[in-house]
């Protein structure tokens, strides 16, 4: 009479099989997550007081390529300075970054050419103080870090470790 032979946990293994597509992608957006969370404190840090509010993340997968994807920079809210300005923080923000008229950031590409008005106040402009380039600098290697840092503990998280 030939031996029988049982597997015993091929039940769990194929659920656990079935819900690896869901997992993964929940392992990696809240990897990402975390790792936006500490570099958008990170470059909150290094911006000027007045415009560290409008520093965010989001964190998304892509509609067409499936791909999760970050952001992470000054996003606009439509957010009014004291109230009493009509112009919004993040325009000031752009402004104090890349320059305005004449002393426009040459490194910059710019969409529109400067436009001709009699009625202004400065022709000069507000000088480029690129305080955005500074602050995003080094950003790749503590994202990465903190990215790894989330993945494993999902992973152990994930496989009960």
């Amino acid at each position: 009479m030939p031996g029988v032979s049982r597997i015993e946990g091929l039940d769990d293994c194929l659920r656990f099989c079935d819900k690896l597509p869901e997992n993964a992608m929940r392992v990696t957006t809240t990897a990402m997550r975390e790792a936006s969370k500490k570099t958008a404190r990170q470059i909150r840090q290094k911006t000027p007081q007045r415009f560290r509010r409008l520093v965010k993340y989001k964190v998304f997968k892509g509609q067409v390529t499936g791909n999760m994807n970050a952001l992470i920079g000054l996003f606009n809210k439509r957010q009014k300075a004291n109230g009493s300005s009509q112009v919004p923080d993040w325009f000031k923000a752009y402004w104090k970054n890349y320059g305005t008229l004449k002393h426009r950031d040459p490194s910059h590409k710019f969409d529109e050419p400067i436009k001709k008005n009699a009625r202004r106040r400065n022709n000069e402009g507000q000088p480029a103080e690129n305080f955005f380039e500074g602050a995003i600098a080094g950003w790749e290697g503590p994202f990465m870090e903190a990215f790894n840092q989330s993945m494993k503990e999902q992973e152990n998280k994930l496989y009960d470790r």
